[in-house]
């Protein structure tokens, strides 16, 4: 049975300002000191070091001008250099900001069809546009690559919307039949296809559209945008036929993620979620007939992934009737229901207050298609990709505390990012009583949380 713990660091308020930048904004200790005319450097930077300043570098030969740093503060230190001889000014360094558009200074993309996405905004979405105005993910504080490990029927992996995204196992040699990178896998250029166990990677309508949830390229001027505008998505075929298959599928996450840690991020992938759009209908997983599902979801979350898993797409409660993998106990799952653009949650949609974490949009979700399509679809399978997106964007935002915590005790750091997102849900009467947090993902607030609490750290 899964519990709903709250970390002790964990700090649940939001009125904490954040260490944003301010336009005009001051560097630190930091002035540009000009001399007049045609000066000596060796003799500028001697001079200016004698007054206990220290000169960074050259910033132009033609202007005489230095970058220098002081001890004192800032306005001190400007006197200080105004004291040797020669100086024509000295002047604090400031921060300086690109003029994007408008939009891009919101956190919105310039994707024609994003005003048709209701589930990405604030209000009935998940507040993505919160996060994007500081990331739009693909890596994190150590520009270290994101991936999340999408498991379903099969990928269009030429969408316009797509193809930038798609992650790339370098190391192997497309289709010449040999396991070039020695991983154990046969020209697994994008993934695997854990049903004829292979690399060919075949186009499927579900998965495109999951993917495109997930990680469609934002801001570029094409389609729609994703959780992610810059996530690698690995593409994993066996979301469907037998247990043996979506263990293999599992599998493959599993040794990749292994193979990276292992080589210290040169081989494998740093897979930080996947995305389970697929399950059992009113299978309990307490009867011992699906250990092995829980068994994948515990080594998974052990090496830092999170799984996002939708729970069944009908009205029954899930802490009965039972759901696999939605109602197994590994805390490493996020269950997720779906919800409609009104914040409720949607007829057809299961629950359970002990089992089903969260909520989040699945109702009439436009997303990828095959053949540079674009398609309205409606289930917990459109929900599950919007927090499975959501991990990897909460990773890039995650602050430098959390990504250590993460690369030194990944289990447990997970644990704590599954616990921020809970914690920071828009409250929905609907989910009320039903699920496990009461409301539905709220990405921005999520990251507050996580940094607040990751802060104070040791």
């Amino acid at each position: 049975m899964k519990t709903f713990f709250v970390l002790l660091t964990l700090v649940l308020g939001f009125s904490a300002q954040s260490q944003q930048i301010r336009q005009g904004q001051n560097v630190a200790g930091e002035f540009l000191v000009r001399f007049q005319g045609a000066y000596n450097p060796q003799y500028a930077v001697a001079a200016l070091q004698q007054q206990g300043l220290q000169v960074k570098e050259v910033v132009s030969r033609t202007l005489n001008l230095y970058l220098v740093k002081g001890k004192a503060t800032t306005q001190e230190a400007l006197g200080t250099a105004y004291r040797v001889k020669g100086v024509a000014y000295a002047q604090p360094n400031h921060y300086v900001f690109l003029r994007a558009p408008l939009n891009f200074m919101r956190g919105l993309p310039n994707d024609p069809m994003f005003n048709q996405q209701w589930d990405m905004i604030e209000g009935s979405g998940i507040n993505a546009g919160a996060v994007w105005a500081t990331t739009t993910g693909g890596k994190d504080k150590g520009n270290r690559d994101i991936v999340v490990a999408v498991v379903d029927g099969g990928f269009d992996l030429t969408h316009e919307d797509l193809r930038e995204n798609i992650y790339v196992n370098r190391a192997e040699i497309p289709n010449n039949g040999k396991d070039d990178d020695q991983n154990g896998f046969v020209d697994d250029v994008y993934g695997w296809n854990a049903f004829n166990n292979s690399g060919n990677i075949t186009s499927d309508t579900h998965g495109t559209h999951v993917m495109g949830t997930i990680g469609a390229k934002g801001g570029n001027g094409r389609g729609v945008a994703g959780v992610n505008w810059n996530v690698k998505m690995m593409a994993i075929q066996g979301a469907s036929g037998t247990t043996a298959t979506v263990a293999k599928a599992y599998g493959y996450v599993i040794e990749q993620k292994k193979l990276w840690f292992a080589s210290k991020g040169q081989r494998g992938a740093n897979i930080v979620s996947t995305n389970s759009s697929f399950g059992v209908d009113n299978a309990d997983c307490k009867t011992g007939e699906f250990p092995v599902w829980n068994d994948l979801y515990e080594q998974m979350g052990q090496l830092g992934i999170l799984s996002a898993a939708a729970t069944a797409n009908n009205n029954v409660n899930v802490d009965k009737q039972g759901d696999v993998p939605t109602g197994c106990a590994s805390e490493y799952i996020v269950a997720v229901t779906n919800t409609t653009k009104e914040n409720t949650k949607y007829a057809q949609s299961g629950y359970g207050a002990r089992s089903i974490d969260l909520g989040a949009p699945g109702t009439n979700i436009l997303s990828t298609v095959p053949g540079n399509k674009y398609s309205n679809l409606t289930g917990t399978s459109m929900a599950t990709p919007h927090v499975a997106g959501a991990i990897a964007l909460i990773h890039a935002a995650a602050n430098e505390q959390f990504i250590q915590k993460y690369y030194t005790n990944p289990g447990p750091a997970v644990l704590a990012l599954k616990q921020a997102m809970l914690v920071s849900v828009d409250q929905l009467p609907s989910l009320k009583g039903v699920t496990v947090s009461g409301g539905k993902l709220n990405v921005g607030k999520a990251v507050e949380v996580l940094n607040t609490s990751s802060a104070r750290w040791r």
